[in-house]
Formats: C-alpha cells, sequence, structure tokens
C-alpha cells in the first residue's frame, strides 16, 4: 500500500471514530436526560432514588471519557488541513472534558452528603439546602460546560468545511447549531429567569450532532477535493 493510500486510510479511520463517539455520546445524553436523571434533582427524594442516581453518574463518566477519545480523533482528523486551529479545538474540547468530570463530582456531592448525614452536625433542613446548593452548581457548570463544547465544536467543523470533507449543507448546520448554543448558554449566565425558554437550543444540537455521527461512521469524509 502507497504512502498516500495509508494516510486516506487513516484519515477515514479517525473519520469513523468521530463518527462512532458523536453517536454514542448523543444518545447516552439523551437516555441519561430524559429517562435517568428525570425527576433526580429533588433531595428529598434523592435516597429512595439511589440507584438511577448512581447509573446517571455512570452514564456521564462514559460520555466524558468517549468525549474525550472524540477530540483525539477530531485533532487528527483536522490537524493537516491546520495543525494550529485543530490544536486550539482539541484544547477548548480537552476543557470541555474536565470541566464534564469536575461536574461529575459536584453532582454526586449531595448523595455523599445525604448518605452520610448522621457523620455530620447538620439537622435534615440544613443537610437538603446544601444538598440542593451544589446541584445549582451543577447546573451554572453545565452552561459554561456547553460554551466550551461549543466553541471547540465549532472549530472542527469549520476546518471540516475549509477542507470539503463533509457537505456544505452538513456543515452549515453544524456552524449554525454551535452558534446557537453559545449564544443560548452564555444568555443562561446573563438572563437566568429565562433559561427554561432557552433549552430550545439544545433540540437542532442534538438533531445535528445524531446525522453528523451517522454521515461520519457510515460516509466518511470526502478526500476527493
Amino acid at each position: 500500500m502507497s504512502t498516500t493510500n495509508i494516510k486516506i486510510s487513516e484519515i477515514q479511520k479517525h473519520a469513523k471514530i468521530v463518527g462512532f463517539t458523536y453517536l454514542t455520546t448523543t444518545l447516552i445524553g439523551f437516555v441519561n436526560i430524559f429517562f435517568v436523571k428525570i425527576g433526580l434533582h429533588k433531595p428529598e427524594t434523592l435516597l429512595e432514588l439511589d440507584f438511577r442516581f448512581r447509573v446517571s453518574i455512570l452514564l456521564d463518566i462514559t460520555m466524558y471519557a468517549l468525549v474525550m477519545w472524540m477530540a483525539v480523533a477530531l485533532y487528527l482528523l483536522t490537524k493537516s488541513i491546520n495543525k494550529n486551529r485543530a490544536i486550539l479545538g482539541f484544547v477548548f474540547r480537552s476543557a470541555e472534558v474536565v470541566m464534564g468530570f469536575v461536574m461529575v463530582l459536584l453532582y454526586a456531592t449531595p448523595l455523599i452528603i445525604l448518605n452520610r448525614a448522621e457523620s455530620y452536625q447538620f439537622n435534615d433542613n440544613t443537610l437538603h439546602s446544601l444538598a440542593s446548593v451544589f446541584f445549582d452548581v451543577y447546573g451554572m457548570g453545565s452552561n459554561l460546560h456547553l460554551i466550551l463544547m461549543s466553541i471547540g465544536a465549532f472549530i472542527f467543523i469549520k476546518l471540516l468545511q475549509s477542507a470539503s470533507y463533509i457537505p456544505k449543507w452538513l456543515s452549515y448546520w453544524g456552524l449554525f447549531t454551535y452558534v446557537t448554543v453559545f449564544i443560548g448558554f452564555t444568555l443562561q449566565i446573563l438572563l437566568p429567569e429565562i433559561s427554561n425558554q432557552l433549552m430550545v437550543v439544545m433540540v437542532p444540537g442534538a438533531l445535528f450532532e445524531l446525522v453528523f455521527g451517522i454521515w461520519l461512521l457510515i460516509k466518511g469524509v470526502d478526500l476527493k477535493k
């Protein structure tokens, strides 16, 4: 096999990994948010749902581990297009992963507090209030995490677009998606009172990531141009 064919094979391999990780993390996130985490953020009932809460933590850990794999594959896929910008995208997506694991720790803290209630010199109301504080901090961390994600993802989609690796319609959809996610979650920090209305920006983002993942997993990238 010639050197050129080896390089093409490597690029397509990284594209398939990106597709697999995009698709898998999107599905894990969907299941976790809409089926596992739903109704968990209530300190007064958290201990009753202990096992489901731990499953949600394990799903988060799995998802962020896959995002790290995705970040490496995205860098390897795009470094030949523009290495400096690929490094920048990798830095933002790595920061997303670090922030994600910090969030997992914050998310698990209320369960730790309530499970060890007898070890702390607090009454039940104080423990529940303390658990609620950690859930609120976790919510703020989610905003920052998604801002970091949107910047890194935008950089990588722009690189793929510049090399015509993916169709124009898919690249424009991706760029629009991550711009709206960035604006939406920045506004959630500035205007927390309208946070519920702004969650609508996640809908096109989740759909794009699903389609993008399937596209790369099946078709790979277009190297003809």
